[in-house]
């Protein structure tokens, strides 16, 4: 009996033991992604709220208008993936994106297609190429590919709050607050 106990009581502690591991198996690749998706859902629903007749508008003269904070966040997305080697597709023009995306439907498409390429790209990163390290251009030390993802996260995270205070400005409350 004592045995049977023995192999029981070894049999859960190894299930307890395992348990933890497989909740980590969701990869920080999909947890990062999660989170990028998450940001960017909110990005793309400000975007689509805001009036297309005041995508120029910024609170003053000093400051990046609401398109531009738009583009800015798409272009960081396909940047970013080119930080970890996932190259931007060939139809994608990002250092145009700016001047010829006037048109309210352009850039939320523009930033549509940027969050599906960086959700999909974070997730399709090996352990090993997240743990590869990588040059930032406004750094001197490098970094891991996941250190990278995670100051494009903050980066997004911090446009998002600035797209918010305009929106507010505005008097347009964000659609997931309402």
């Amino acid at each position: 009996m004592f045995k049977k106990r023995s192999g029981l009581l070894a049999l859960a502690l190894l299930a307890a033991a395992w348990l933890p591991m497989t909740s980590q198996a969701q990869s920080s690749q999909d947890e990062i992604a999660s989170e990028v998706d998450a940001v960017l859902n909110n990005v793309v629903a400000l975007a689509e709220v805001f009036p297309a007749d005041q995508y120029d508008w910024a609170p003053t003269e000093v400051v990046f208008s609401f398109r531009r904070h738009l583009v800015h966040v798409a272009q960081a997305s396909y940047g970013f993936a080119g930080f970890v080697g996932i190259e931007t597709p060939e139809d994608v023009d990002v250092q145009g994106a700016l001047d010829n995306l006037t048109e309210k439907e352009d850039v939320v498409a523009f930033l549509k297609g940027a969050q599906a390429f960086a959700v999909s790209s974070i997730r399709g990163l090996s352990d090993e190429q997240m743990e590869s390290m990588v040059d930032l251009y406004f750094t001197d030390e490098a970094r891991t590919a996941r250190a990278a993802l995670l100051i494009y996260l903050r980066h997004n995270s911090e446009h998002l709050g600035q797209l918010i205070s305009y929106a507010r400005m505005q008097d347009i409350v964000p659609p997931w607050s309402e």
